[in-house]
């Protein structure tokens, strides 16, 4: 029996090959399984995270002080504060800065960052399918940088834990 692997293919062999027989020579292709879908669908957005309340404390914040534009319920989907997946779900449009995306990013995941749970190589390769630039372009995290400016000492404050009294 010949496998057959186009280059650069990703796949798995699964218990359940498709057979083309040619003569007497028989090729096995490898498919993909609806397991592998889901997994690759579930890299797509970020893990639950935090309550839908703060998600939708967040939106409404970075939405008001222009860091970004964007369905509320993709927002919530995408960024790991539900697990409803909406209809029609739209990646979100971000209006500052590549650095200020990414601190932003470290500051929600700041949690899970420490536990392990989720790496920043993660975050930066799961970052494209959830925010899109000014010019409609899928976003790529900027290096560590200091920025000095008063929209990151605003995004600092949106993240900075609120007092009870």
């Amino acid at each position: 029996m010949n496998i057959k692997i186009e280059k650069g293919a990703n796949v798995q062999i699964t218990d359940k090959p498709i057979y083309n027989i040619h003569g007497d020579v028989v090729q096995q292709k490898i498919v993909q399984t609806a397991d592998e879908n889901k997994k690759a669908e579930e890299l797509l957005h970020f893990p639950l995270n935090n309550t839908q309340d703060e998600g939708v404390r967040l939106y409404e914040a970075l939405t008001q002080w222009n860091y970004m534009q964007g369905a509320l319920d993709s927002w919530l989907f995408l960024m790991g504060f539900s697990d409803q997946k909406p209809l029609h779900l739209n990646v979100t449009k971000w209006l500052g800065t590549k650095e200020q995306l990414r601190v932003m990013l470290r500051l929600l995941f700041e949690r899970l960052i420490k536990e392990n749970s989720l790496s920043v190589a993660d975050i930066e390769r799961i970052t494209p399918h959830c925010f899109m630039d000014k010019n409609d372009k899928p976003m790529r995290l900027a290096k560590p940088k200091e920025e000095f400016s008063k929209e990151m000492d605003r995004l600092r404050e949106i993240f900075r834990p609120k007092s009870d009294f």
